[in-house]
This record gives structure tokens, sequence and C-alpha cells, in this order.
């Protein structure tokens, strides 16, 4: 049995101080948070700026701050969660990616204090309730 593992970019600002993480639309899946599996031989750590990378363009310049893993459902996958705490980022962008079949992410921030609605996959509603509880206590 493979044991499949997920990274987790949050990138993170505070525009009139008020904390948001990105996320983005996919054309076929709905609202999400960048995400994606780590390739044997890499580190969690590697794989998240990736995958960042890979699903947003973004390049993170320094050491994301790794703020813990959960089990999320429903297979109870270990994601390993990375933080980034951005300044000068766009509000809103679109980037095609080249590893998802060319299609077209869109990209937006979601406040840290907003519950996720419907438009959210369930497993989203788990990584967000996640994250979102480890950095309000930082």
């Amino acid at each position: 049995m493979l044991n499949v593992q997920k990274a987790c970019p949050v990138v993170t600002r505070t525009p009139d101080r008020r904390l948001e993480v990105l996320a983005f639309i996919h054309p076929l899946a709905g609202r999400q948070f960048v995400r994606g599996t780590i390739e044997k031989g890499e580190t969690p750590s590697d794989a998240a700026k990736r995958e960042l990378f890979e699903e947003s363009g973004l390049v993170c310049p320094d050491p994301m701050e790794p703020f813990g893993s959960a089990l999320i459902s429903p297979d109870q996958t270990t994601w390993h969660f990375y933080r980034w705490h951005s300044t000068g980022l766009l509000d809103t962008w679109s980037y095609a990616t080249k590893d998802d079949h060319g299609h077209i992410f869109t990209f937006f921030w979601h406040p840290i204090d907003l519950t996720l609605d419907e438009s959210w996959h369930p497993t989203f509603h788990e990584a967000f309730s996640f994250f979102a509880s480890v950095i309000r206590k930082r």
C-alpha cells in the first residue's frame, strides 16, 4: 500500500490588518487551496514550494514556516502545512497550469475569520479548520 502524503503551502497576507489566505478556483473542481502530492525522494517543504509554483506561478523566496501536519479525510491522508507570509501580491490573478491539463486557475484571498461555504469541497473545509486554528494561535 502506498503512503501518499500531501504538501499544502499556505500563503497569507494582512491588508488592512485582516489576515487572509491564498485560494483559487479550479474550473472543474471549485474553490481550493494549493496542495499536492509529495513525490518520492522529495521533502514536504520542497513539495510545498514546488506545488505553489506549479499551481500559481509564485516562487517563495524564503524558507516556508512549517506549522504542522494533519490527517485529512475521507482517506486520512497526511497533509503537511507550510506558511509563507507574503507582501506585494496582487488581489487576484489567473494562472495557466502546465501540469494540470493547462487549466486556468483564478486566485483570490479568503479571510481567515470567514467560514468556508458550500462551494468548497469538504476536504478543504477540514484543511482550513486545521491551519486556520494554528495560524490564529500564532
